[in-house]
């Protein structure tokens, strides 16, 4: 099924919530933030969604991405998925993640952001699959605006109309991977919830 192609917005809204709730890392105490952004369907309609960010991309949270990423250190993915836990929505039936360039899954042997989703299943009781495939190996990081809206396409998987789905990553940027993510999935089908992510760069 082809991916439409995601709207691209003028600006995007970015808000802190009120509330400051414990990450269970170090004593750490995270602020979600909120960003309202939106895609275009394949009928043609303007969607909006949410995505909700742990953490600003700074501290301990950036260090321990980082190490996860870049040098496999697959025990933070626990601790990254606990900083999760107070922002996944009421009435999620399934949690995916936008997965990584094929190339990059090779290189390091694992999906860092699957990692992540399947702890954060394991924590919450919510069921886990893997429903998007992504099209091509277009690179995000280091990549500019105009680049990161053209490299990620994604596909879904189809037979789940109506299923309440959670897209998961571990840093958002500019939002052109959860845009993606959530034109195939609502392509799909599927019911969009929101997005979360552990980070956000701001």
């Amino acid at each position: 099924m082809p991916v439409p192609n995601p709207a691209r917005p003028s600006a995007h809204r970015t808000n802190r919530s009120a509330n400051c709730s414990r990450s269970g890392r170090r004593g750490a105490c995270a602020m979600a933030l909120h960003r309202t952004d939106s895609v275009q369907t394949e009928a043609g309609r303007s969607m909006s969604f949410e995505t909700v960010a742990a953490s600003l991309f700074e501290g301990e949270t950036r260090d321990a991405i980082i190490a996860l990423k870049y040098r496999n250190e697959r025990r933070l993915a626990r601790d990254l998925a606990l900083l999760l836990l107070p922002v996944v929505p009421h009435g999620a039936e399934l949690l995916t993640w936008a997965p990584t360039a094929t190339k990059r899954r090779m290189a390091r042997g694992v999906d860092h952001a699957e990692l992540i989703v399947r702890h954060l299943g394991a924590l919450t009781g919510v069921p886990v699959r893997s429903v998007l495939r992504r099209e091509g190996d277009g690179r995000q990081t280091g990549s500019t605006r105009d680049e990161r809206e053209v490299s990620v396409r994604f596909v879904a998987r189809g037979g789940m109309t109506g299923t309440g789905v959670v897209v998961v990553d571990d840093v958002v940027t500019t939002g052109a991977t959860m845009r993606a993510a959530v034109s195939a999935l609502a392509g799909s089908g599927f019911r969009v919830l929101g997005c979360l992510a552990v980070a956000m760069v701001p």
